[in-house]
């Protein structure tokens, strides 16, 4: 089914977990189709959440490097440990393009319920 902007609904929603300023863009130009904004207001939301945590794990690995001695090594730690995190988000993003691709309406947890809340209004 295509959508207000003239594509097809289940690439405009797998494009939103790809990248997802462009979700910010389907989320506001789309009028009618509550499975494209579903599907972009989540990615807005799961994207949101990573860039808090990946901000509070950046705060948190600057203040350990003025710890003397071993803060750099700490640092470096916090971040190594930040690359298997992210890795499991782009999975996760993949994933959820994968399912809106072939029009499947799945929510991630509590992320998903807020979301329907919002498009659905219940």
């Amino acid at each position: 089914m295509n959508t207000n902007l003239g594509i097809k609904d289940n690439i405009l929603a797998a494009l939103g977990y790809i990248i997802p300023i462009i979700a910010i863009v389907i989320y506001v130009a789309e009028k009618e189709n509550d499975f494209v904004k579903f599907h972009s207001l989540q990615s807005i939301f799961f994207s949101l959440i990573l860039v808090v945590i990946f901000t509070i794990a950046s705060v948190f690995s600057c203040f350990l490097q003025f710890i003397p001695r071993v803060g750099t090594m700490l640092s470096c730690i916090c971040w190594t440990g930040l690359v298997p995190f992210m890795l499991g988000a782009f999975a996760i993003a993949i994933f959820l393009a994968i399912k809106a691709y072939n029009r499947e309406h799945y929510k991630l947890p509590y992320i998903g319920d807020q979301v329907e809340k919002i498009i659905f209004k219940y």
